[in-house]
């Protein structure tokens, strides 16, 4: 709880930081009244409006009431509503990768084939998880052994059954023909991964807990496929004099040991006290995600300076639907519960996911091509910290 209260005391800070920024140009600019423009406060008016919306429905209307969910009608519908909400998370993030292939777009039919594919594996994971949980390698309530669970059997399992679906796209067609093609594929076969995964835990767990699922969960199998990804794009695209087996092994272990560590403060009791730092090393890898797709397009063999990222309809892409997501969550607990416990929900997620929807928004539309520039991989405290821009 900690962590999450530093982070969003950051976002506090960067915010007043901002105003400050708006205060100094208004007092700069020649033109006052061309100062207030729709393009300079749209994110902020779009933040605002979809935030306040809700709350005035389930607030200062009688819609809640009326149209109230009754515990028969939830439970009857339980899997649709999963179903469809895990859809629509998928498709969320599909749009806004797929929106970042500007040099040669993609066949759809090849994508949703990956994707096909990431669920259809999916539904297959008990079979490996039900052999070495019978050889009795299991989660322990001992940290280290614990950890090797993580790594090993969570980790080394999903990265390999997110894997797949991408070899098959390899051998199979000759679809992936640039370098960000390996990041495109490997996130959609991770979100077909996350589809069927956000099912079963939204239809176990209840709706309400789409901001987990939608914020942390799916973006984090995005990233830990893209690493093994990325080994692939290095192996195909620049020739080196290392091994090219080294390079898949090096970032498959890193793929794998990422996703064993997210895991681990998740599910052991004792780290779980300090889950907090989940947090922090997933906005670490959401940061190493984001210089994986700007590597892979800056070195693309289709290079333009005619194909350009929007970095403004990006955010605002982002801000509508990581918001909607986000307040859906509280008009569900609304009309599941009452307006009381909606607010008491809302106040507990915006402690929890506020910095990370801001964080999201902020460092995922940051994009600068530059053709041929392959930038290193840099962890720093400012990478927890997006840059706040005029």
């Amino acid at each position: 709880m900690v962590v999450y209260i530093i982070l969003d005391l950051i976002g506090i800070f960067l915010f007043f930081k901002w105003v400050k920024l708006q205060h100094t140009a208004y007092k700069t600019t020649s033109s006052k009244s061309n100062f207030f423009t729709l393009h300079r406060f749209k994110p902020i008016l779009l933040f605002v409006s979809i935030i306040l919306i809700p709350i005035i429905i389930v607030n200062l209307t009688p819609i809640e009431t009326k149209f109230h969910i009754s515990n028969e009608l939830l439970n009857e519908n339980n899997f649709i509503y999963s179903t469809v909400l895990s859809l629509f998370v998928s498709l969320v993030w599909f749009m806004y990768i797929y929106k970042l292939d500007i040099f040669n777009k993609e066949k759809i039919k090849h994508l949703i084939l990956i994707f096909f594919l990431g669920s259809f594996f999916t539904l297959l994971a008990d079979i490996p998880y039900e052999l070495i949980h019978s050889l009795g390698f299991k989660n322990s309530t001992n940290p280290f052994l614990s950890f090797i669970y993580s790594v090993f059997g969570i980790g080394l399992i999903e990265e390999i059954i997110k894997l797949i679906p991408l070899l098959i796209i390899l051998r199979f067609t000759k679809a992936i023909d640039e370098p960000y093609d390996y990041i495109l594929y490997a996130s959609t076969a991770a979100l077909g991964f996350a589809f069927v995964e956000n099912t079963m835990y939204l239809f176990s767990h209840g709706i309400e807990i789409i901001n987990a699922r939608a914020l942390y969960a799916t973006v984090a199998h995005m990233t830990f496929s893209s690493m093994i990804a990325y080994g692939l794009f290095l192996i195909k695209f620049k020739k080196t004099n290392r091994n090219p087996k080294l390079i898949f092994i090096l970032f498959f272990f890193l793929a794998i040991f990422s996703h064993g560590f997210y895991d681990f403060w998740l599910i052991n009791k004792i780290a779980s006290a300090f889950s907090g730092l989940t947090t922090l090393f997933f906005l670490i890898t959401i940061h190493l995600w984001f210089i994986m797709k700007n590597n892979t397009l800056n070195v693309s063999n289709f290079y333009s300076d005619k194909f350009t990222i929007d970095n403004d309809k990006l955010k605002i892409y982002l801000i509508i639907s990581l918001l909607s997501i986000f307040m859906f969550s509280y008009l569900y607990v609304a009309f599941k519960w009452n307006s009381i416990e909606a607010n008491r929900f809302l106040f507990r997620s915006v402690l929890v996911y506020g910095f990370i929807i801001f964080y999201l928004i902020a460092t995922l539309s940051q994009f600068n091509l530059i053709e041929g520039l392959l930038k290193p991989f840099k962890l720093n405290f400012n990478n927890l910290i997006p840059k706040n821009k005029k």
